[in-house]
């Protein structure tokens, strides 16, 4: 059983994560650098979500053409903010297939650091265990 109750729950907090790293934490700034837009297509619960410097989208909507797309659980996502599994560990296990130019993406880890730091603060905001 997935630690997001439902998609919606799970939109609600992708959102509102997604909303701080790329509006307050300047990975918008990083994303327009490196010239990259992520889609991911969750499982368990089934969802997408798009973002690019500029836009954050959950739902039908975000099913659109990125850059980068990564195909996860609603659980690997928590582990990864977690820090519990890292991304190289989750791509070789196929916890996270990916399609597009990887480097990209391990390129912008570093500046992901401020928001490992602050997800606990995000889970306990929307139900979700920090453990």
């Amino acid at each position: 059983m997935s630690v997001f109750k439902d998609t919606e729950h799970l939109y609600a907090f992708l959102e509102d994560l997604w909303k701080y790293i790329i509006f307050e934490s300047g990975m918008g700034d990083k994303m327009r650098e490196y010239g990259v837009s992520y889609k991911y297509i969750m499982t368990d619960p089934p969802g997408y979500l798009y973002v690019d410097p500029d836009t954050v989208i959950t739902g039908d909507a975000a099913n659109r053409d990125a850059v980068i797309t990564m195909e996860l659980s609603g659980d690997t996502i928590h582990q990864f903010w977690l820090k519990k599994i890292s991304l190289p560990v989750a791509l070789a296990t196929r916890k996270i297939k990916a399609k597009g130019p990887i480097p990209k993406v391990l390129k912008m880890l570093p500046a992901l650091k401020p928001v490992h730091e602050i997800f606990p603060e995000y889970c306990k905001k929307h139900g979700l265990p920090v453990d």
